[in-house]
């Protein structure tokens, strides 16, 4: 797939970052190192493995539920998105794990990828209905507790919705009908449980988050979740290369009221985009090089046994046969 290079969102993520370094010098962050907790920050990598595991389960699930069993593809699509995420605005990429399946899988995978960010959308919703309460009055926060009760429905019917808007797409009646098999597979008391596994995978990525802030500063548990969503609303926003710079800018904004230290707050915003997309990105990538290199090998081998003709074998069969006393020739045996 060709798309132009996106000049405004590397421009913009390059302005936020000089900005950063401008409003918070380079030796503040150099100096957030320095008193590192490096038990906080083991504890962070032991969340964002289980963050990657939840998320590849989820995945693997989906897949399953409209037949699609095999854990390589699951993993092989899973890792291809995150790849993509790394080097696409707002990690738009991540909706392009379809172009690691074969042709005639890609709308299929295109549907469960799309159900699939719904679903981590909606986990993210709930985290913001949580944060209300240590945001806003408690009035206003069950105000919005009880606009996330009326979006749930609509969560767990997500596949019939998806359904029903695809029916209204006239021109594309090959996505109508995969729509319509997710749909099938996957009913209003299936979704229940990949909600579930939604915020089982929200909460290993808040709990990372939260260590990774400890390990800079000693900040209690509200504090990362009165935050967090909205560091990631700002770094998944697509105006930006990645979301780098608007990530950190955020993160330094909106922890400072919590005395938070800017370089801290960016420091751990920097090591949660290493943990939780640079590192699952290259992990795709070298997975892919992987395949590429091994196909390629076997293809490399397969020629090199192919079986040729000798030399003499094709003058024998392109020689005419002898003919016998009557003059007619023999046949071959």
């Amino acid at each position: 797939m060709r798309r132009p290079i996106p000049w405004r969102q590397i421009v913009l993520s390059v302005g936020a970052i000089v900005v950063i370094v401008w409003r918070v010098p380079f030796p503040n962050l150099r100096a957030a190192f320095r008193t590192l907790d490096w038990h906080s920050l083991l504890l962070a990598g032991c969340c964002f493995q289980v963050l990657l595991a939840t998320r590849a389960y989820k995945w693997h699930c989906l897949m399953a539920a409209v037949g699609k069993v095999r854990p390589r593809q699951s993993l092989r699509t899973l890792l291809g998105g995150f790849a993509l995420g790394l080097i696409t605005p707002g990690r738009l990429g991540e909706l392009g794990r379809c172009m690691f399946v074969r042709k005639h899988e890609r709308i299929h995978v295109a549907v469960l990828t799309l159900l699939d960010r719904l679903l981590d959308l909606w986990a993210l919703l709930t985290l913001i209905g949580a944060s209300l309460f240590l945001l806003v009055p408690p009035p206003a926060a069950v105000f919005g507790v009880a606009i996330w009760l009326v979006l749930l429905p609509v969560m767990l019917g997500s596949p019939n919705l998806l359904a029903h808007l695809a029916r209204r797409i006239e021109r594309v009646r090959e996505f109508q009908t995969h729509a319509s098999e997710v749909a099938s597979g996957l009913p209003p008391s299936e979704m229940v449980r990949y909600s579930l596994l939604a915020l089982a995978a929200l909460t290993a990525e808040l709990a990372s988050f939260f260590f990774l802030l400890r390990a800079f500063y000693p900040a209690g548990f509200g504090t990362a979740v009165a935050t967090y969503p909205y560091i990631v609303l700002a770094g998944d926003l697509p105006i930006s290369f990645g979301g780098v710079g608007l990530r950190e800018g955020a993160a330094a904004l909106l922890l400072t009221p919590y005395a938070v230290p800017s370089g801290a707050a960016i420091d751990a915003a920097l090591l949660w985009f290493v943990f939780a997309i640079l590192l699952p990105a290259l992990l795709g990538i070298a997975w892919l090089i992987t395949e590429r290199v091994r196909s390629q090998f076997r293809f490399t081998q397969s020629q090199a046994h192919r079986p040729e003709w000798l030399p003499s074998q094709a003058a024998q069969v392109q020689a005419p046969l002898p003919a016998d006393s009557a003059g007619t020739h023999l046949s071959a045996p």
